[in-house]
């Protein structure tokens, strides 16, 4: 990068073209350089022998490959938050921070601390630490670590695509590891198969073999309770697979709170923002942000907030054309950054709302995302998928059991409804002209809606968790597992069929249901890894309970007619029952159940107003707000600093005698002291009072140019001032 800047050169914050400008996109759009780490490269001790990949073994390579390019690379990477800066960071060694296996001599950050050079990129590093490379990336939140990481996925990807002998780079967040704390192996197999829908024998063999590299992400993602567990399990996979190759990322201040270390080779720190870059990136905007550029030489917890590339692309967006008198003083950056987090949501919705496209109102849509980000956090997810929502979400235990009796009644109800209209009309022909035309009918469908509104419950209530069909791929293995439940329920339908179509009948209908369910076990594939659109689960699991049923109605008509042409007590109308018996089975066991629960589920969120009935359609109107990017079929949240900020959650304070640095005692103590007479200081020359707009709602105060509550949403009245 040149040291002068045309001063031509114009940044609009609004998103016009800035080709030729030093300054652009930062965040995760960061083109961050770095020279090569220095280590002891083990290629000469250790060689992988990899046996030549089957033509079969090839394709299913390519596919996990372009799997890993089209989520990461061109729905993260390529799709990342709007109008942010390009700047060259630099990156830094911190060998300190890492345990080196065949080193005992113990280095202090000062001493490990080395600057890299800014003139080779962070592959060529990667690359130069020879035959089983593993490194750890830390960084400041919104430092750009993610974007390092996906910078050297793309190239290794590259890399890979030439010769797919090489191993196969994917990445995955260690925010799932916590929900079962599994040893690394066998989550990666559980990854593999729910993410990128690798069968578990194959997930298993490219594990075993060494055939993956491994790029995790996250690891300040996973629970602080769990986090030093985790540090272990992949502690111990590393010594068990050596040959691995590894990239581990995560905030620096997570990590080093810790009392293990990664046992890896090296490690590099994302480094700051320096003045000379914000600087830089000011000027270039000109006008538009010429208060925070005043601001910024008065207020230190702007001025240290600023040095976070994700920051700088907020405050573009969040302080663009307002004076530095609107721009309120802080005296801790967590203030600071909150008033920034809340004045860009406010921008946000002016936009929209300026444009005529506010489909929602900001109250709802901040409770909304609100809560959804509450949710994830609790449930480590990253990627949020409508069809992933699980009765676990409802946060009170009689919520739960309330949906458990609501989606087995509505199944049952849906269940005995068809079963009767089915069962009615035909009734007279079976009971023999016993009962009158009239009543016949009326019998029939009660006599059949009975057992369809047992089978329904049990059905319905058999298992909480919602399990969408997505694929059909036969498994002779999860046929033989079902057998013992299709008993269980084949007996079951025996006993409450036996009542009305006597033994043999209820045997059919046993037989038959039985049966039919073993078969759905033995066809369910995998979760569909790269859904399109959202939803999608919810959408193909419909489709599939289609075929499914239509399976059912076949089987069951021919098992109806056998039974009807060797027991002469059969009526020959037999067949039509058991065959639209096994297609409402078929079509509730074979994707219907997910649905039914799915929307129950729905309903009781939408009840209790904390999720909006058209999910899709909002998540895709908080895609405009740049709140959320759309993934595929899923939604993200532009950066975890966003989600943490709807969800209330505030970044975790790492006690300094946690940290594990060579400094004193005295020193550390000196340093807080000295820490908390400076923020007395900035706290008494803080203003005593701000005119700002009080809101009717929750009282909660708002600077004088926001029109709605930073907090609740509500439009603000502009006659309530504080003074």
């Amino acid at each position: 990068m040149s040291e002068q800047s045309n001063p031509n050169q114009r940044l609009n914050i609004d998103g016009a073209s800035i080709e030729g400008s030093q300054i652009g996109q930062a965040g995760r759009d960061l083109i961050q350089t770095v020279t090569v780490y220095e280590s002891l490269s083990f290629a000469g001790l250790f060689r992988r022998e990899v046996k030549p990949p089957t033509q079969q073994e090839y394709r299913f390579r390519q596919k996990l490959l372009n799997e890993v390019k089209e989520f990461w690379v061109e729905n993260v990477l390529e799709r990342s938050l709007h109008n942010k800066a390009i700047i060259e960071l630099g990156l830094e060694e911190r060998p300190d921070l890492v345990e080196r296996p065949f080193s005992n001599v113990q280095i202090s950050p000062d001493e490990s601390k080395q600057s890299l050079s800014i003139h080779r990129g962070i592959t060529t590093a990667f690359n130069r630490m020879g035959e089983g490379r593993t490194l750890l990336i830390l960084g400041e939140p919104g430092a750009g670590k993610t974007t390092v990481l996906l910078k050297l996925t793309r190239d290794l990807i590259a890399r890979t695509s030439d010769n797919l002998n090489q191993p196969i780079p994917v990445v995955f967040n260690l925010s799932s590891w916590a929900k079962k704390q599994q040893k690394i192996a066998d989550w990666l197999v559980d990854e593999l198969q729910s993410n990128y829908g690798v069968s578990k024998s194959l997930g298993k063999a490219w594990v075993k073999d060494q055939q993956l590299l491994l790029l995790l992400d996250g690891l300040d993602e996973v629970r602080a309770k769990h986090r030093e567990a985790c540090v272990e399990a992949i502690n111990e996979f590393m010594q068990n697979y050596g040959l691995t190759e590894m990239v581990v990322c995560s905030r620096i201040k997570d990590y080093q709170a810790l009392s293990n270390r990664l046992q890896v080779r090296g490690a590099i720190c994302v480094q700051p923002l320096t003045s000379k870059h914000i600087n830089q990136y000011l000027d270039e905007a000109g006008e538009q942000l010429q208060g925070v550029k005043t601001l910024l030489q008065q207020d230190t917890a702007m001025q240290e907030m600023m040095k976070s590339p994700l920051t700088l692309s907020i405050v573009s967006m969040a302080y663009k054309d307002i004076s530095v008198e609107n721009l309120q003083q802080f005296g801790s950056i967590e203030e600071r950054r909150r008033h920034l987090f809340e004045t860009y949501i406010e921008q946000m919705f002016q936009r929209h709302g300026r444009a005529m496209r506010m489909k929602y109102t900001p109250e709802k849509t901040k409770h909304w995302i609100g809560w959804l980000a509450t949710r994830m956090v609790q449930e480590s997810q990253t990627v949020f998928l409508i069809e992933k929502i699980q009765p676990s979400w409802l946060e009170i235990k009689a919520e739960r059991i309330f949906y458990r009796i609501t989606s087995g009644l509505t199944s049952g109800v849906i269940f005995a409804v068809i079963v009767g209209l089915i069962f009615g009309p035909i009734y007279k022909q079976i009971s023999g002209g016993y009962y009158g035309s009239s009543s016949a009918p009326i019998l029939g469908k009660l006599l059949g809606a009975i057992p369809g509104l047992i089978l329904g419950l049990i059905v319905g209530l058999y298992e909480g968790e919602i399990k969408t069909v997505e694929s059909l791929k036969w498994s002779g293995k999860e046929f033989q597992n079902s057998l013992k439940k299709g008993l269980i329920l084949g007996g079951l339908g025996w006993v409450t069929f036996g009542v009305i179509f006597q033994p043999i009948g209820g045997l059919c209908y046993g037989l038959s249901s039985g049966l039919l369910y073993c078969i759905n076990q033995g066809v369910k594939g995998a979760e569909v890894e790269n859904k399109k659109v959202s939803n999608q689960g919810i959408k193909t699991s419909v489709f599939n309970a289609l075929i499914i049923g239509s399976i059912g109605m076949v089987m069951g008509g021919a098992v109806g007619f056998l039974a009807s042409q060797f027991f002469y007590y059969v009526e020959d109308s037999f067949w039509i029952c058991l065959g639209g018996f096994c297609l409402v089975l078929g079509l509730i066991i074979g994707g219907w159940n997910a649905c039914i629960k799915h929307l129950t589920l729905r309903s009781m969120l939408y009840k209790k107003g904390v999720a909006p009935w058209n999910y899709a359609r909002f998540l895709d109107y908080a895609t405009e707000l740049i709140f959320l990017q759309k993934v595929g079929g899923g939604y993200i949240f532009i950066h975890r600093m966003l989600l943490e900020h709807f969800a209330q959650v505030e970044p975790e304070q790492v006690p300094e005698s946690s940290v594990k640095v060579s400094q004193s005692i005295d020193l550390i103590n000196a340093v807080n002291s000295e820490e908390l007479e400076t923020l007395k200081t900035v706290k008494a020359l803080e203003p005593e009072s701000v005119s700002n707009k009080i809101c009717g709602n929750c009282q909660h105060e708002n600077l004088p140019h926001f029109n709605f509550c930073s907090k609740c949403g509500t439009a603000l009245n502009y006659d309530l001032i504080s003074n």
